[in-house]
């Protein structure tokens, strides 16, 4: 009955390690690759200063609904380095996650994306970043606390060294063919981080949006206590899983020993 116990303890508790694990390979990741990133960024960042200002000019053309557009962008897992450019991170919901410029399957399965036809991440007057991320992933945690997020709080997206951050003012559901909430407003410095909602029934998109704000001290210092709160939190869920899943092996040598002495 122990082990039979055990063993249900551990289908029940697989999700948690399982994201767990990935939070800490992914945290491993942007810090092995920041160089690289930075890198990609440097060598767009001109080229896309120019896109800014044209879309600026022209108006953007988001797609609101890239969740269900597979095929768009890259499609193997060896050009995700080649796409990555930095990171955004949540500092109040503990998330941490690689950022790429273009959108498909792959990416948005290995972090968040900036969403096709929005500005480019470089921040300044008349533009309009949008990223996007899933949520509801069983392995992984990435946009699933974004409806947590409260007006007046903080997120901040890192390209090339640089680190914008953003203070939430709006918080919307639309429906997933809705872009107007998405466009450039004239001489502000907007952000919109976008995901599926409800988890699990995807039938709508939540939107949260900020305005630029200095990159102060304060900020700085709680996106790295949010990103060392949640290393021990799920080294913890690791170890803990760990200790688990030796009491069992434990647990079921004992049983086969005792059997066999019985027989």
């Amino acid at each position: 009955m122990i082990i039979v116990f055990f063993t249900g303890l551990a289908v029940f508790a697989y999700p948690f390690v399982a994201r767990a694990v990935n939070f800490v390979v992914t945290d491993y990741r942007l810090k092995r690759d920041a160089e690289t990133a930075k890198e990609n960024a440097a060598k767009r960042e001109k080229e896309q200063k120019e896109f800014n200002e044209e879309l600026a000019r022209v108006g953007m053309r988001p797609n609101a609904d890239v969740f269900h557009q597979p095929g768009q962008g890259i499609q193997d897992v060896s050009a995700l380095k080649k796409h990555l450019i930095g990171a955004v991170t949540i500092p109040k919901l503990n998330v941490n996650l690689p950022l790429y410029d273009t959108v498909n399957d792959t990416i948005l399965e290995s972090g968040a994306a900036v969403l096709p036809g929005t500005s480019y991440p470089t921040g300044g007057k008349s533009t309009h970043t949008v990223v996007s991320a899933h949520s509801g992933v069983p392995s992984k945690t990435m946009f699933d606390d974004l409806e947590d997020l409260k007006k007046g709080q903080q997120f901040i997206i890192t390209v090339n060294d640089k680190h914008l951050a953003y203070k939430v003012n709006k918080i919307e559901v639309i429906e997933p063919d809705d872009t107007s909430s998405l466009k450039i407003e004239a001489g502000k410095d907007l952000a919109t981080l976008m995901t599926c909602t409800p988890v699990g029934i995807n039938s709508h998109r939540l939107l949260v949006t900020g305005y630029r704000v200095p990159y102060t001290e304060a900020t700085a210092k709680a996106a790295r206590e949010g990103d060392r709160r949640a290393w021990w939190q799920n080294l913890g869920i690791i170890a803990a899983a760990v200790v688990g899943l030796g009491a069992l092996i434990t647990l079921i040598v004992r049983a086969v020993k005792k059997h066999r002495v019985v027989r």
